[in-house]
């Protein structure tokens, strides 16, 4: 048996992990097991014999490791402790080291038995932990952000000065193991909220709506402001541990950002809302997303009714196409076109619009269109006056021209008769010669009273322009209806017949455009065929553009060689005024009359049963663009 057990303790010995050393009471090695010699590099050969202190990395860790032994408790055959030592190749390693003595059966110390155990990993894992514990408190001290932990009692166990130093002037009492409600509290008490006044009925309400949001986070942050004009935003987070984290975060720049950029919001909406331009922004698909008040009292409707709507159902409906393909034709180089629109009021008046479409775009990729308008209609009435002035100015030089050449070829004639029966009666009444001056004195009145006639004529024919000013909407049925009135005599002796159809209405001076329409009608029946009853059509169309009124006859028509030269002034085809009245004046003054109207007139060249001419004036209905 004690053979047995003798090999099994030297099995133990030889398989145990650590090191074994054994020394004799002189601290001589006399025995170390195999992991001595892994652990330490010495076969069992070279380390027997040699004194322990081979095995330590310095005499301080020896002499430690003797005091200790000498230092313990009477009776205590066990010590331990932890020591540096050396390897045969000079590298060093920690080792707990468990000694024990080895008592004879006289109960003298005989030697030690040593088990080193290295713990070098152990020390290394736990230096790295400090390391790793002191660089994250370093790193959350040196964050701008406040940062602590409460535990499950809603005690504060951790914080770093960020968060004390956003606590204000109550984080100067802050330590661990303060409440939540304490510290919230503190920090009320300390007025660093500016809208709640400490001792007031909402502060209760207030520390418990804060508290309500520690106690249940929804994993939003919620930010408010401080009374030293900083903006904290707050976050809490409930751990797996059951402890909260809580972080405040300085947001006062980025706040101030914020509304800054909502001030800048509201300045431009204020703009945009104010400005007497339409503006109006849509989507791809071509419907309002936004329109200011402006652009709604154009249309008639709130801006909030317009939202969502297609923009083509508010354009006329014959520039809806239109208004699509320019849209359509905007693209990364050309994002931006402009053109005029003309619309009409309830009122029947017209109203321009200067339109900027820009199309927005990321990349490729069309974001939106904004369209601005800009209110033309005064811009457009001035250059519409400067138009109709240069008209006026070249029409009365026109005037001016053919006064000039009447002057010398027509008012001469009757002059140069009245001249010459002048003389012819002087030699008579010398020469006692008394018969044929009646005759001769006849020829001079009618000369005297042509004259006169042309006179009258000139000077009605020069004072046409001068007496527009009374312009106003038009019914022109009602001015064909007033010229037949003022011609029925002499329509009912020349037995004549008028048709017309309903006419539209028009801008301008109603006694003018009925002189005009009963100049053409009296010519109508003037220059009639014998033997036939005289018949005068009257009717109108229309286009974008423009009124035509054509009047038409069954006369004896004219030659298409003078369809100009017919409105000059005093211009007769027919020289016999015993057939044919009249001073020529009569398609002049309704050529000056329809020119006074931004309008026009002349004969129908086509037309062989009869006379037509076609008077043309401005269209006032309704049209289109954007």
């Amino acid at each position: 048996m004690p053979i047995a057990q003798k090999h099994f303790v030297q099995a133990l010995y030889d398989s145990f992990p650590d090191p074994v050393v054994i020394v004799d009471s002189g601290r001589i090695i006399i025995g170390a097991n195999s992991a001595t010699s892994r652990q330490f590099g010495y076969t069992p050969a070279e380390i027997g014999g040699l004194p322990a202190r081979i095995l330590y990395a310095s005499d301080a860790d020896y002499e430690a490791c003797l005091s200790r032994d000498l230092g313990k408790s009477a009776g205590d055959a066990v010590s331990e402790g932890v020591y540096q030592y050396s390897r045969k190749d000079g590298s060093i390693f920690s080792a707990r080291l468990r000694l024990t003595e080895v008592i004879g059966d006289d109960g003298a110390v005989q030697g030690f038995i040593g088990v080193v155990h290295d713990i070098s990993d152990i020390l290394a894992l736990d230096r790295e932990r400090k390391k790793t514990a002191d660089m994250l408190n370093a790193a959350l001290q040196a964050i701008p952000e406040g940062f602590a932990i409460f535990d499950g009692h809603e005690k504060i166990i951790a914080f770093n000065e960020a968060y004390r130093r956003m606590l204000g002037t109550a984080g100067h009492g802050l330590q661990a193991g303060m409440t939540a409600q304490e510290i919230l509290v503190a920090v009320h008490e300390s007025g660093s909220d500016p809208f709640v006044t400490a001792g007031s009925p909402d502060a209760a309400a207030w520390i418990e709506s804060r508290l309500e949001d520690f106690r249940h986070p929804g994993g939003r942050a919620q930010v408010f402001p401080s009374a030293d004009g900083r903006w904290l935003q707050v976050e809490s987070l409930k751990a797996v541990d059951g402890n909260t984290v809580m972080l405040l975060i300085d947001v006062t720049e980025l706040k101030e950002a914020e509304l800054a950029l909502d001030r800048q919001r509201l300045e431009y909406y204020t703009l945009v809302q104010n400005i007497p331009d339409f503006i109006t922004r849509i989507s791809g698909d071509l419907k309002y997303t936004f329109v200011n008040e402006r652009f709604a009292q154009f249309i008639g409707l709130p801006d909030e009714a317009l939202i969502g709507r297609l923009c083509l159902d508010f354009v006329p409906e014959n520039d809806r196409a239109r208004l699509a393909q320019i849209l359509g034709s905007l693209s990364p180089e050309t994002p931006m076109v402009t053109r005029e629109q003309r619309r009409y009021l309830a009122d029947g008046s017209d109203f321009w619009i200067f339109w900027s479409n820009m199309a927005i775009y990321d990349g490729h990729k069309l974001i939106e269109y904004i369209t601005v308008g800009r209110d033309i209609t005064e811009l457009k009435r001035q250059q519409a006056r400067i138009a109709q002035q240069s008209a006026e100015l070249r029409r009365k030089n026109e005037a001016l021209n053919q006064f000039t050449g009447t002057v010398s070829h027509d008012l001469k004639a009757p002059l140069r008769h009245m001249s010459m029966f002048s003389e012819m009666i002087s030699e008579d009444v010398a020469n006692g010669n008394l018969a044929d001056v009646p005759l001769y004195a006849g020829h001079l009145r009618q000369s005297a009273g042509r004259m006169d006639r042309l006179i009258d004529s000139l000077l009605d024919y020069a004072q046409i322009a001068d007496q527009i000013g009374n312009w106003q909407t038009v019914s022109l049925s009602d001015v064909i209806s007033d010229a037949i009135l003022n011609l029925d005599s002499f329509i009912r002796e020349a037995e004549a017949s008028i048709e017309f159809s309903p006419l539209p209405q028009v801008k301008g001076d109603p006694e003018l455009l009925k002189r005009l329409c009963q100049n053409l009608i009296g010519n109508a029946i003037k220059y009639r065929r014998e033997d036939v009853s005289p018949l005068i059509r009257i009717y109108a169309e229309q286009d974008e553009d423009a009124i035509r009124v054509y009047f038409q006859d069954n006369g004896i028509g004219i030659d298409p060689r003078f369809s100009k030269k017919i409105f000059d002034v005093f211009q007769r085809l027919h020289r016999d005024e015993a057939v044919y009245q009249g001073t020529g004046i009569g398609l002049a003054l309704a050529k000056r009359i329809a020119e006074s109207h931004n309008g026009a007139i002349e004969l129908d060249t086509t037309f062989t049963h009869g006379a037509r001419f076609v008077l043309t004036l401005p269209d006032m209905r309704q049209s289109g663009g954007m």
